[in-house]
């Protein structure tokens, strides 16, 4: 009875599952992305460049996921099928031109043009589909201030993206800041949020109500507006912004813990595991920007640590079940009389674990030693690349276990057992 409520909770009842084919494409550019910003970070160092990889990762993984976890959380419309491939295939060439750009290609005014158009169109779309929901009105109404904060942070880079390609004259590099706020925090960081107050009971198999109080998330949405406004000139609204974002991330962190210590499965799925190291990122990132106002040599650290720590770690964490998910979903529609592995034994564990561990050190490292010694900063980057492209392996290795399967193939456990 758990596994079936577990397997609708996560990828819905057969009504509300969307064709997974337009998420496994968003998704499998943005993870192509993050392997990019990987790269880029190792024969570059920390660039622009790099960094735009990075968000290209988030915001993709974002499409993809939100896609189709809208229908299963808030009861939204499900999707046609070619819209998000489409969307996909925007941002992806939108962030191509802006990359390349970061590295001395004339391609930031047709990088300004593609990007805004398929912001807007995204979170135009995606706001109808949250207002046509019926269930979740906190979640939608959380996912509503990310999107708002995304759209907000696109037309600022839009307009920097313009500014550099001599589209205009108006200067808008001040803002930057407020455009990172907004980006990693508003955008990025309400979204994952959002998603674990549902996600972690989920895969934890526990009791929701660690989870309960969503204070914290408010709080922490309060905070990072705050913050942002403040960044374009009042240097205590943004201390207050920041110290009050802490303090939510350390509110969430305790309500993490005790969902954790109310589940019922005996072993931390590697999902969550991922996802408690990447919490402490986050707390990290937060402490060392709230510093960052008196000693601004720790902002630099901060984006790493929440950008490669917190954000991308998490994101990989979670990857490990949706994508095993949506991979499930294509067999079982491909193969419907196929016995397919357990998702929990088509993972490659010891893959999965020595990812995160060097992941865990090459962040921390090369953020701690950015101020001081750059030179050796880059070990850390080069550590946590090589962790992260071991990830993504880990992570299409999965994918393969199920897209590869043939009708012949006999699986380890029996169906309604494919999503414990």
């Amino acid at each position: 009875m758990a596994d079936s409520l577990y397997a609708n909770a996560v990828i819905g009842e057969a009504s509300l599952r969307n064709d997974p084919r337009g998420s496994e494409f968003a998704i499998a550019v943005a993870l192509a992305f993050y392997v990019t910003g990987c790269v880029l970070v190792v024969t570059t160092g920390p660039t622009f460049g790099a960094l735009h990889a990075f968000a290209a990762f988030v915001v993709l993984t974002a499409v993809g996921a939100l896609n189709q976890l809208l229908p299963v959380l808030t009861h939204a419309p499900n999707a046609r099928g070619g819209i998000v491939p489409v969307i996909a295939s925007g941002f992806a060439a939108g962030f191509i031109l802006l990359v390349a750009g970061f590295y001395g290609a004339p391609s930031f005014a047709a990088a300004a043009v593609v990007l805004a158009t398929s912001a807007t169109l995204w979170v135009a779309w995606s706001i109808v589909r949250l207002a046509s929901g019926r269930e979740e009105g906190r979640t939608r109404a959380l996912l509503a201030i990310a999107l708002a904060a995304f759209f907000t942070a696109g037309g600022i880079g839009a307009a920097m993206a313009g500014q550099l390609g001599g589209m205009w004259r108006l200067s808008f590099l001040g803002i930057a800041p407020v455009h990172a706020m907004l980006a990693i925090g508003g955008f990025a960081g309400m979204l994952v949020i959002t998603i674990s107050y549902r996600f972690v009971p989920m895969f934890a198999i526990a009791h929701a109500d660690g989870y309960g109080r969503w204070g914290a998330a408010w709080a922490a949405a309060l905070g990072i507006l705050v913050a942002a406004v403040s960044f374009a000139g009042s240097a205590i609204g943004a201390r207050i912004g920041l110290a009050t974002i802490v303090l939510a991330f350390l509110a969430i962190g305790a309500q993490h813990l005790k969902t954790l210590s109310s589940r019922l499965r005996a072993r931390l799925d590697v999902s969550l595991q991922y996802g408690r190291v990447a919490w402490l990122f986050g707390i990290a990132a937060a402490t060392a920007a709230f510093v960052g106002t008196w000693f601004p040599a720790l902002f630099p650290p901060a984006i790493v640590l929440a950008i490669l720590g917190w954000l991308s770690i998490t994101i990989l964490g979670y990857a490990y079940k949706i994508v095993g998910f949506l991979t499930w979903q294509s067999a079982k529609a491909r193969l419907p009389a196929a016995r397919l592995p357990a998702l929990g034994s088509a993972v490659d564990l010891p893959l999965a674990y020595g990812a995160l561990i060097l992941m865990a050190i090459g962040a921390p490292a090369a953020a701690a030693l950015m101020p001081f010694a750059s030179r050796f900063a880059q070990m850390g980057f080069d550590l946590y690349a090589v962790g992260g492209i071991a990830a993504v392996v880990a992570i299409a290795r999965l994918a393969a276990r199920y897209l590869f399967t043939s009708e012949g193939e006999r699986g380890t456990e029996i169906e309604h057992r494919a999503t414990r």
